[in-house]
């Protein structure tokens, strides 16, 4: 534990709009009936948070603090109707607060809520030393506590793996040959561990712009890799992908980064009865100006050759247990994904070199 206490200062990165980013000495968060305050051990930078800081969100109501990948320590044991956790206990945080009240809460689609609020969106996240968690997140078991095995930095990585084993769920048969990644980054390489886990049958091919990280989703199993050098790829992909669309067998295809013409892609790419599964927003859509980003939907392909498109956004307290479970298990090794650390000071160095796409998780993981 810090030697500060509750209810003095502590070190947070305060998002005020768009490349607008301070380290600021601010007032603790201080537990209430309806909160629970943890140290924060690491958090790991999203794709999200980069965008956010360089053009906003609609979620974001500045100023905030981002970051929504989480591991913690709890500061005091917390006992409640359906879960209890000791003090000083890790735990990986799942970052949906739910109202509890609409359909999809009741449902326990808690990542659909009609009045979805969100840690590091439209609540204070885990970019500072301590954070509060409201007690709706323990009382829907959205709080799973980390083994000894298992590192801060591994287990700031269990939500974004819960958000895959989500995508993973959304598949409603198996009735497909192939499977295409378009993405190379650490999503899609999550999904490509979880995949090979799920279908070891099923030939997979990598898409993507990083020759490193496609070098490591050849490690991971994958049958194909395909490096995208130029803008001719997204003309007519089918021209350059040669071996995995010999096959003319239903596939599945998960689009896995937030390049609109990913989409495009997919839509070039997928088989009759296939699937396409679209795991990621698109970046900054609002400032596209170049009618080359539209994407159209032809409703006659769709409806001929019986093409399903299918979204998937974040996950449930559920997929959370099961990610960790994996990771506890060492049926999914997420170590390798985690290639630069960075103290809360330097965030903005952290900020940058995932924008710039230089390893791939990069985790706040030092915040005095």
């Amino acid at each position: 534990m810090s030697s500060k206490q509750i209810g003095t200062q502590m070190d947070a990165a305060l998002f005020y709009g768009p490349n607008k980013l301070r380290i600021e000495n601010v007032n603790m968060p201080v537990p209430s009936v309806d909160s629970i305050v943890l140290k924060v051990l690491s958090c790991s930078v999203c794709s999200y948070d980069v965008r956010t800081y360089r053009h906003g969100s609609f979620k974001v109501n500045p100023p905030v603090i981002l970051g929504h990948e989480i591991c913690a320590e709890t500061i005091d044991t917390y006992c409640g109707e359906n879960f209890s956790v000791k003090a000083n206990q890790r735990v990986s945080v799942y970052p949906v607060i739910p109202c509890l009240y609409c359909w999809y809460c009741k449902h326990k689609k808690y990542n659909l809520c009609s009045n979805l609020k969100e840690l590091g969106s439209s609540l204070n996240g885990g970019f500072a030393e301590y954070i509060s968690i409201p007690k709706a997140i323990f009382e829907i078991g959205g709080i799973v506590p980390v083994l000894d095995s298992t590192s801060n930095e591994e287990a700031s990585l269990i939500e974004p793996l819960a958000c895959c084993v989500n995508g993973l769920s959304q598949i409603k048969n198996n009735d497909f040959e192939s499977i295409i990644i378009i993405g190379d980054g650490p999503i899609g390489l999550m999904q490509l561990m979880l995949l090979k886990k799920q279908f070891p049958d099923r030939q997979i091919t990598m898409i993507g712009k990083i020759r490193p990280r496609l070098d490591m989703a050849r490690k991971l199993g994958a049958d194909y890799i395909y490096e995208i050098k130029d803008e001719h790829f997204f003309t007519n992909p089918r021209d350059h992908i040669h071996g995995p669309m010999e096959n003319v067998a239903p596939n599945l295809i998960f689009v896995s980064n937030n390049d609109i013409r990913s989409l495009k892609v997919a839509l070039q790419l997928v088989n009759k009865n296939g699937n396409i599964i679209l795991f990621s927003g698109v970046k900054n859509p609002s400032n596209m100006k170049n009618h080359d980003n539209d994407v159209l939907i032809d409703a006659n392909f769709i409806h001929y050759n019986q093409v399903t498109v299918t979204g998937s956004f974040s996950s449930n307290p559920q997929n959370l247990s099961e990610a960790m479970e994996l990771v506890n298990s060492k049926e999914i090794n997420i170590r390798n994904l985690i290639s630069n650390t960075f103290s809360l000071k330097n965030l903005l160095e952290a900020l940058d070199t995932s924008e710039s796409l230089k390893g791939l998780k990069s985790i706040i993981n030092k915040f005095d």
